[in-house]
């Protein structure tokens, strides 16, 4: 039963492949607007367990061990030998953020990870000179751009209140730890959108 290792630094071929992956889940912020809360829900709760049981099977080299490792060896970072994956914990916001809080502030923080991480991820890895722990400026600059940007196109959210959430989101993605950024980015600031502005408005 045996799978590909892991190396020790993610190759920036494989960064570009499971960003494009990440950026998929665009679906999630788009949906909320698009379908009813049942189906976004339903769907996202099955989608959630399916990607928890191939970590658990993973993680703990169950008999289909060989064929998941196969699969997603090649776009796992080394923490992710004994973790969940990124797609799990976004799984997990996304369905999360949608019971939580009103389709507007669920929509800007899903957005937030998922394009300004993005961003981050491979700006980051390919022009990142100036290092502060595991990021670079370099990175928390782009995801601040990119999470500015979709701040300003997001329906419902006010310009101003997205832009400060923007802000909040590109400093929590740099201060992450113990907490992985795909939960603590879109739990944080969806909480930030969902009740500060009915209190200050």
């Amino acid at each position: 039963m045996n799978a590909p290792a892991v190396s020790s630094q993610l190759s920036y071929a494989g960064e570009v492949k499971r960003k494009a992956i990440h950026l998929f889940a665009l679906v999630i912020p788009l949906g909320y607007y698009l379908a009813s809360f049942w189906w976004v829900v339903g769907l996202l709760l099955v989608a959630w367990l399916v990607s928890l049981t191939l970590d658990v099977i993973r993680l703990c080299r169950l008999r289909a061990y060989s064929w998941t490792g196969r699969l997603f060896g090649p776009m796992l970072r080394p923490q992710e030998e004994r973790d969940f994956t990124g797609a799990t914990y976004i799984l997990f916001a996304g369905l999360f953020c949608r019971i939580a809080f009103d389709v507007p502030a669920a929509a800007a923080g899903m957005g937030f990870i998922i394009l300004g991480d993005t961003a981050a991820a491979l700006v980051g890895r390919r022009w990142g000179r100036h290092r502060f722990g595991h990021k670079s400026y370099e990175g928390s600059i782009a995801f601040l751009v990119c999470a500015a940007v979709w701040a300003f196109i997001v329906p419902g959210v006010p310009l101003g209140w997205g832009l400060a959430a923007a802000c909040l989101a590109t400093v929590v993605e740099a201060t992450s730890g113990l907490i992985d950024d795909n939960v603590s980015v879109p739990l944080v600031t969806g909480t930030f959108l969902h009740y500060l502005p009915g209190v200050f408005m």
